[in-house]
């Protein structure tokens, strides 16, 4: 093998593989176009990468069931295959929504293929799945290997079930995340969310804002989780294939209070949140600039000079019927002259803030006295609200002539 930047896979080294005795047998594969020559198994496949990519020339195969296809959205152009020694992504010119499934057995034909090294993550790269993959049969599912986020550390460069099917029991997001949505499907931002175990132990669980189950709020319970393994740097995380895999029906170990909307996701809209401007195009942001060391929403009228605007920031809806004493608490920060911010409460939002009939509860709020210092809100009493469809909004207006800078963080419901 010539030791280039990018590696040139000799027939030669076939040979050394069938010495290190990695090839695997199948019991007669259908036939394909593709000839199919050595067949390699996936370990000593990834095996093969040292500290260069390495591109194909020699007429290999190797066999695989695909663990996670495209279909639910949150992999796109990305197939993860599994046999019995190991797990590989690959990453393909072209979708195989419409090809290639969970459970069907397959053929990866190696010729003209990158063995990669991108962010940690070892995978066949310029796979194209019209020409390089070939069902071999249907029905083939793999059993998740069950494991604890600890035995997912990385060991050296990689996590030693990087790309492969696991299972973890016991598991539940953390508090920040159940009030939040999967993703950003508004947006369309991928977003992490936070796995923990009994042990406190974490792990990431990252998903597309193009998923199917972008929108899908957070499971709140304990259980199991089955996802595929993946890792970027020196972060392992896990990629869900579909809703039904996030199994978190039992009651949490860590109890949480019944809402809250912190930012720490750098979302405005994650979550179900709205924004809506009905005088101009001012909206409102993520920021973490100062001493609160955190990220919250911030609006302002200015740049260079103000803008006339009104902007609301409206919430999810709430069913607070079971709640026994439902308390809203929320922070707050301004700077700069112009209408204090308002704070609503209604029960029948139309989807239109100009048409929905609103309960101004601003002065049940304590505010921020003004040059960015927070302020605690107090308790925010909704005994009133014990009801479903519950929805809050900020009413943010500025002028052309002036305009506060707002600040918002910690939005929380507690039962109290």
């Amino acid at each position: 093998m010539k030791m280039t930047k990018n590696n040139i896979f000799l027939p030669f080294a076939v040979g050394l593989l069938i010495f290190s005795g990695c090839l695997k047998e199948y019991d007669s594969p259908p036939v394909a176009e593709l000839p199919q020559g050595n067949i390699v198994t996936i370990d000593s496949l990834r095996k093969i990468y040292t500290a260069f990519d390495t591109t194909f020339t020699s007429d290999l195969s190797i066999f695989g069931t695909v663990t996670a296809d495209e279909v639910s959205g949150n992999l796109y152009k990305t197939l993860y295959i599994q046999d019995a020694t190991n797990a590989i992504q690959l990453s393909m010119t072209a979708s195989a929504d419409r090809l290639f499934f969970e459970g069907d057995e397959v053929r990866v034909a190696l010729k003209g293929l990158t063995l990669s090294r991108q962010n940690n993550m070892i995978k066949l790269t310029n796979v194209n799945p019209e020409k390089n993959i070939i069902k071999q049969r249907v029905g083939e599912k793999i059993t998740p290997k069950v494991v604890t986020i600890q035995n997912l550390n990385i060991n050296g460069i990689y996590s030693p079930y990087q790309g492969q099917l696991v299972q973890l029991n016991h598991v539940e997001f953390i508090c920040n995340d159940i009030w939040s949505t999967y993703a950003d499907p508004i947006a369309q931002y991928d977003q992490n969310r936070t796995l923990s175990d009994t042990l406190g132990n974490t792990i990431i669980v990252r998903s597309s804002g193009y998923s199917s189950f972008a929108g899908t709020t957070v499971a709140g319970g304990k259980g199991s989780v089955t996802a595929i393994v993946s890792q970027y740097n020196n972060t392992v995380q896990l990629t869900l294939r579909k809703l039904d895999d996030v199994q978190l029906n039992g009651s949490r170990k860590v109890i949480c209070p019944i809402y809250m909307k912190n930012f720490e996701d750098q979302s405005i809209t994650s979550g179900g949140w709205t924004t809506k401007n009905i005088v101009g195009n001012i909206n409102w942001s993520i920021a973490n600039i100062g001493s609160n060391n955190t990220y919250y929403a911030m609006i302002s009228n200015y740049s260079g000079s103000n803008t006339a605007c009104e902007t609301w920031l409206v919430s999810p809806a709430f069913d607070l019927t079971n709640v026994a004493n439902p308390i809203l608490y929320f922070q707050s920060a301004y700077k700069y002259s112009g209408d204090p911010l308002k704070l609503y409460v209604t029960t029948n939002y139309t989807g239109d803030v100009t048409t929905t009939t609103w309960t101004d509860i601003t002065s049940s709020a304590i505010w921020s006295a003004g040059s960015f210092v927070w302020s605690n809100s107090g308790n925010i009493n909704l005994s009133a609200y014990k009801q479903a469809g519950v929805r809050f909004a900020f009413k943010y207006t500025g002028t052309n002539s002036n305009g506060s800078t707002w600040e918002i963080d910690d939005f929380t419901i507690n039962d109290l």
